[in-house]
């Protein structure tokens, strides 16, 4: 209560300036704090429900945060601040499903075509009620028919699945791949650990990654990959609500006439897709995914 109280006056004397008092908080030494105790023997006897500030309580990324921390990583990331609502690609078996509102057809999510407005911050995305992101979705985004006072934060198996099979992070691994010009495996490891996790890799970890690159050179060497054609109409069909019979009608997608596609595997060499299948692995990593 003590320091609410507190807090509450510096926020007063502050002009009440929340920028002010996000800067204060976020560089107090109890925000700051590891989350690796140098006794946490002694810690779990004198805080064994990890109630106090001792250390800091590892949490992982929240949808919004991971999807923008991917971007970052790429160099992808559109930090342009205002403006309109923002439509990144989804899932197509969702963004194409039908929906009706007001009794007639919901419009198809479509993206928008230029990469650098899809990539915009997780804070701009345009919010539908009843279309759910898969991504978001299991990685506990909230639904939009209700407010939401606190959010889960679950660890469950089709977070992994999402991350290393999902087209749109195999699409992000494969621009960071892209982005790295390096003349040995040595450097593209290196730089790509410092893209990904901010530091360098240790011994083992250069080995390990060195050896899953090479594995993957080989295999892709074999692999031929096809650039699809998105659709640029959708063939409806429904029932009539009065009569009952069954009607069929076209629905145009005009922003696909002007889509400019992110990096293909079809675009990249075989060597460049190895790579990504490294930062694919860097990706799906506690140390990525977690804020200590």
């Amino acid at each position: 209560p003590e320091l609410l109280d507190w807090l509450a006056g510096e926020l007063v004397r502050r002009k009440w300036s929340i920028k002010e008092m996000h800067r204060l908080i976020l560089t107090s030494q109890a925000y700051r704090r590891s989350a690796r105790h140098p006794d946490p023997q002694r810690l779990a006897e004198l805080d064994p429900l990890g109630t106090s500030t001792a250390a800091f309580p590892v949490r992982r990324l929240s949808a919004e945060e991971l999807r923008d921390a991917i971007l970052a990583a790429t160099g992808e990331l559109t930090r342009r601040v205002g403006g309109i609502p923002c439509r990144p690609e989804m899932n197509a078996e969702v963004a194409y499903q039908p929906r009706q509102v007001m009794g007639t057809f919901a419009e198809s999510w479509q993206p928008n075509p230029r990469p650098e407005d899809r990539h915009r911050r997780s804070l701009y995305m345009l919010r539908l009620r009843g279309l759910r992101d898969p991504f978001f979705e299991v990685f506990d985004h909230p639904v939009s028919e209700s407010s939401c006072e606190l959010r889960t934060a679950s660890i469950v198996a089709p977070q992994a699945f999402t991350l290393f099979n999902s087209k749109s992070t195999y699409i992000r691994a494969l621009a960071l791949a892209s982005s790295v010009r390096k003349a040995t495996n040595d450097e593209a490891i290196l730089d790509v650990f410092e893209r990904i996790l901010g530091r360098a890799p240790n011994d083992s970890e250069q080995s390990a990654c060195l050896k899953h690159l090479e594995l993957m050179i080989e295999r892709h060497a074999r692999l031929k990959f096809e650039k699809p054609s998105p659709p640029i109409s959708i063939e409806r069909e429904a029932v009539e609500e009065n009569t009952g019979e069954t009607f069929r009608f076209t629905e145009p997608l005009e922003m696909a006439a002007n889509f400019i596609p992110d990096v293909h595997p079809a675009d990249c060499t075989a060597e460049v897709r190895a790579l990504a299948e490294v930062c694919l692995v860097l990706f799906n990593s506690n140390e990525f995914l977690t804020v200590e």
